[in-house]
């Protein structure tokens, strides 16, 4: 555990250096993913029977938060390669087979939303459409991509070379991440190429009868996710906190006046600081405790599912809010695409989009928990 955060931390000034760079391409370089390969980072959540660590989730929502410190981008990229082993390992061992029998550094991309209808067919099913925001695409050799088939949901997995690869990331923030769209034309799946999303929410996948020792692959995806990728935003929002007050110290309003010893900016600061720390201890006692159960085998109750996505969504909306409001202290010189501050804020807002902390999904099953209804359609 210590050795993959401190492998983590050394790659901060290598992420650093290279993000300018990562940002232009649209895509986080080879030589990063390499060094996430060579450290061992992106095999912290895979199986050992497969050449992978087998470590705890939040070894790795840690070592998340860490890259970011370095790049948004390629830490983003990071977690969505990293957390796929974990969804790859759920899957039938012929599947875990095929990915890394003779590749065991093979990673998986994904566009997960079920946008598309798989078509039963003779021995699995045939899938077409456009599947979009596929981050670090083009550093995988699988994708992990949700349809819609007869019997619910599932997530089946494609080897790359079937898919092409649209270039079509052109975006607010986050631009690093290569998040490209993948266009299927009549693929087939086998069978044994897929997860039900329903085993995936109950930890009831083929992957935790394969590998019974490791108690992560009974754990409920909706226990895991909220510890992810928007561990990038929080650490963003530090990083903004940190570059504001730095440069406030030594800034003069007009030529006049020193902006640290103004009451207003001084409140303002302190506001900013208390909404961005308050959320990162929101998350640190959510991800202990939810984490320690998993890490432990015992069961995550649905009421402590529910709980962590309603404050991780909540605490990253309300870094965000401080955020914005270091930008209103920063002033006009943010509109410039040179000012680093300008970056932080446009790459959390376009976190702040995804799914995973959606105020409204977040807090409607919490709400209906809390008034003794029943989960709705959705969650169900």
């Amino acid at each position: 555990m210590t050795d993959l955060l401190d492998a983590a931390r050394s790659l901060i000034p290598v992420l650093a250096a290279r993000a300018d760079a990562t940002e232009a391409a649209r895509a986080v370089p080879a030589e990063t993913i390499a060094a996430f390969h060579d450290t061992g980072l992106l095999r912290a959540l895979q199986p050992r029977r497969h050449g992978g660590l087998q470590l705890s989730f939040g070894v790795f929502s840690q070592a998340v938060e860490i890259l970011a410190e370095g790049c948004a981008a390629s830490a983003w990229v990071y977690a969505v390669l990293g957390e796929h082993q974990w969804i790859l390992a759920c899957m039938p061992a012929q599947a875990q087979d095929d990915v890394w029998g003779a590749h065991p550094r093979a990673v998986a991309s994904s566009s997960l939303a079920p946008r598309e209808t798989a078509v039963e067919t003779t021995g699995g099913w045939r899938l077409s459409g456009r599947f979009p925001f596929s981050s670090g695409c083009g550093h995988a050799q699988w994708a992990i991509l949700g349809a819609k088939c007869m019997g619910g949901t599932r997530y089946l997995l494609v080897p790359l070379a079937e898919a092409e690869i649209e270039d079509d990331w052109e975006v607010l923030g986050l631009r690093g991440t290569g998040s490209r769209s993948l266009i299927l034309r009549d693929v087939f799946v086998p069978a044994h190429r897929s997860v039900l999303l329903r085993d995936l929410l109950a930890g009831t996948t083929p992957g935790a009868r394969t590998h019974p020792d490791y108690p992560l692959l009974k754990a409920p995806r909706g226990a895991l996710v909220p510890f992810s990728l928007p561990g990038v935003g929080f650490t963003l929002a530090r990083r903004a906190l940190s570059l504001v007050s730095e440069s406030l110290r030594a800034r003069v309003s007009r030529g006049v006046r020193a902006m640290s010893e103004s009451e207003v900016v001084q409140q303002q600061l302190g506001q900013a600081a208390a909404e961005i720390e308050t959320a990162a201890l929101i998350v640190s006692a959510r991800r202990a405790e939810t984490l320690a159960l998993v890490d432990a085998g015992h069961a995550v109750p649905p009421e402590i599912v529910m709980r962590d996505r309603r404050d991780i969504a909540f605490a990253l909306w309300q870094a965000r809010a401080g955020v914005e409001r270091l930008v209103e202290l920063a002033g006009a010189r943010t509109v410039y695409d040179t000012d680093p501050l300008q970056r932080l804020w446009r790459d959390l807002a376009t976190i702040s989009t995804h799914t995973v902390v959606s105020r409204h999904l977040g807090m409607l099953p919490s709400g209906r928990m809390l008034l003794g209804l029943p989960p709705s359609a959705g969650e169900a």
